[in-house]
Order: structure tokens, then sequence, then C-alpha cells
């Protein structure tokens, strides 16, 4: 019985550096062995919507080919083989998910329903603005047959500018393609329709062509998850600064004893420290599991109390990495930093999956692999 492939997720920074070092480097020897073992069909390595949101920045059209560039890259080693989102967990998606990462609606980012409605309605508007239709014109042409009469009779060029579609994002590509003007004047089934237009927007390089064309901050990873990231570092540090405090309070009693005669054995013994105050996740986890699915944010609630701790480094970027250990249940090996492998080391869900280094894939791969035949 042949088994399935080994399900891998790489760190951003495992990207980042293959896009950076030279073909010859080590970190692209170590791809070379992963893409072996892939094209065996012995591993499928799969990127999420975080991949993306942190892989394919630098804005302005300035960096538009770059970002094309790392976004094919991603889409070189992975395939058609993403995570889902995460609130997309909840309603039953599960990896490879047909290559879509976006939030989907039963397994589609666009429908043909939802598209024809939506773009009926503008071109409609912008048509009967220009030909000045009375009421019951308008009545007669709200009708499916007739805004396809229209569109194949009329010499309009609506649908031939990005304007057109006020603010959905499309690129000058799927324009061209002409994919569009051929659905709205019905010359394109809706099953072949729904296929190019979603698998345009999950693809990495198609969507790394507009991923700031349509962005009104210069920084999508802070404006995907700053507010999350200032709650959790003001909650960390009020609870610092609770414990600071105390440990303080209690110094300086002990010192007013000594300092009235008292025994410094007896002072110490009268002030011992107090118990710091501890961190319940469990409110936390709950309310980020009724998004994402039950068993999926224990890990964050394990993070939380390890960071809430006296002296711990909380740094914003954990949150990012946090985020996406949600996948780690799917995952036979998943690579993360040092830190945060060093951090789970003694987490029963996650043993035996997190690899602190990237070199160390092949290794962990083939250990994996023979695990699983003994």
């Amino acid at each position: 019985m042949k088994l399935p492939p080994l399900i891998l997720y790489l760190d951003t920074q495992d990207y980042i550096r293959l896009f950076n070092e030279p073909k010859e480097g080590g970190t692209h020897q170590t791809l070379e062995q992963l893409l072996t073992y892939r094209d065996q069909g012995k591993i499928l390595i799969g990127y999420s919507w975080a991949t993306i949101i942190e892989f394919i920045t630098k804005p302005t059209d300035k960096f538009r080919k770059e970002r094309v560039r790392r976004g094919q890259l991603v889409k070189d080693i992975c395939g058609r083989n993403a995570f889902p989102f995460l609130t997309d967990l909840k309603k039953g998606s599960r990896f490879p998910n047909n290559g879509i990462w976006l939030e989907a609606q039963d397994g589609k980012m666009v429908t043909a329903k939802w598209w024809r409605r939506l773009m009926e309605k503008q071109y409609f508007e912008a048509l009967a603005e220009q030909k000045n239709f009375n009421r019951a014109q308008r009545r007669r042409l709200k009708t499916r047959s007739a805004m396809q009469r229209l569109f194949s009779e009329n010499t309009s060029t609506w649908g031939t500018k990005r304007e057109d579609f006020q603010g959905f994002p499309v690129s000058d590509e799927l324009i061209e393609s002409g994919v569009v003007t051929r659905f709205m004047k019905g010359r394109c089934s809706d099953a072949e329709f729904e296929e190019r237009m979603n698998r345009w927007l999950s693809d990495p390089a198609e969507f790394s062509r507009i991923f700031y064309d349509y962005a009104d901050k210069p920084n999508l990873i802070e404006e995907f998850t700053g507010s999350s990231l200032d709650k959790v570092e003001d909650s960390l540090q009020q609870l610092h600064k609770a414990n600071s405090e105390l440990e303080e309070k209690t110094s300086a009693l002990r010192e007013e004893l000594i300092g009235a005669g008292l025994d410094k054995r007896a002072a110490k013994k009268l002030t011992k420290p107090f118990k710091a105050v501890k961190f319940d996740p469990s409110s936390v986890v709950r309310r980020i599991e009724e998004h994402i699915g039950e068993g999926r944010a224990d890990h964050i609630g394990y993070y939380m109390q390890r960071a809430s701790q006296k002296n711990y480094n909380f740094k914003r970027s954990d949150l990012m990495d946090i985020i996406q250990m949600c996948y780690v249940p799917d995952c036979d090996l998943f690579r993360c930093d040092k830190a945060m492998a060093d951090l789970y080391r003694d987490y029963e869900p996650f043993a035996g999956k997190l690899v602190a280094k990237f070199g160390d894939l092949p290794a962990r791969i083939e250990e994996r692999l023979r695990t699983r035949i003994s």
C-alpha cells in the first residue's frame, strides 16, 4: 500500500533566503533535495495566506516585477498546494484545498452568480446614465438575456479598463485575456469563468501582480495583524507591570521593617515574595477557536502563558509565527525559527513536527519516512 506524501510547511524566512541567495548557495542545495522528494511523490510543500502576506512585500510599482518573481518562487515550490484561510478551517476546508489560500465559500473565492450580479449592476448604471433610459426601458433591460444582448451589441468599451470594476482587484493581464468580456456576453460558461477566476486569484504569481495596486496602506502585514498585535502586547505589558509593582512593594516593605529594627531573617520571612499574577489564556483560546475551529488555538494559550512570565522577551513577530502554527495539526513537518522550536520543545501536540533549521529538513524527512515504514 502506497503511503500518502508527507506534508511540509516552510517558514517565510526560507523563501526570503531562497530569493536573495545565489543559486549555488547552501539553501538552494537543500531546496533541490526537497524538490527531489516532491517529484518522487514523497512530500508536498504548502503555503498559506501568511506566506503571501509576509513574502510579497515592497509596495509601489517600482517593485512590481520583483513581487511577481517572489510569487512565482512560491508557486514553483508548492504548486497548487495551499493551506486554507484560517476561518475556512472551521468550515472543513483542508490542505491542499485546490490551491485556494484566500477566504472562500464552498471552495470558491468568486462565483459566476455573484460576479454577474455585481458587474451587470455596474454596467447597467453606466449605460443607463449614458443612454438616458426611462423607467420602462430600465425594467426591460434588467433580465439576464437582455443584459447579455446589450453586452454583445453595444460597442461600449466598458470592461476594458480597471476602473470599470470599481475597486474589485483585477490585473491588466486578466482584462486582456478577454474572459470577463466573453462571460458578460454569454460566450463563456459559468464553470469556465469560475475556474479561470479562482485559479487566477489563488495563483501566487498572478496575485502578486496586483498585491499593492489595490492596497490603501503600504504595509499589509501591519494592516492584517496590527490591532491584534497591539492588544497582545498591551496585555502582556500590563501583566509584567503588575508583577513588577508587586515585587517592588514587597521589597520596599522589607526594607522598612529592617529599618524599624526587625531582624533581616524575620523581615524576609514576613515579606515572602507573592506568587506572580498568572495569566489564564482559556477565554482567549475559546474566542479564537470560535472562528477557526476546536483544537486549533491551544498552542496560542501555551505561548501566552510562557510570554507572561518574568523576563520573557516578547516580539511582535511572534504573533505571525503562532498564527501560522494553527496549521501544525495538518503537517508532518513544520519549519519555524529556533526560538519558537525551543519554546514548544515540551509541547506534546507539536512533538516531532517542528524543524528549527531549513538545512535539517532532508534528514528529518528521511527519519519520518523510515518511521512510517517500520
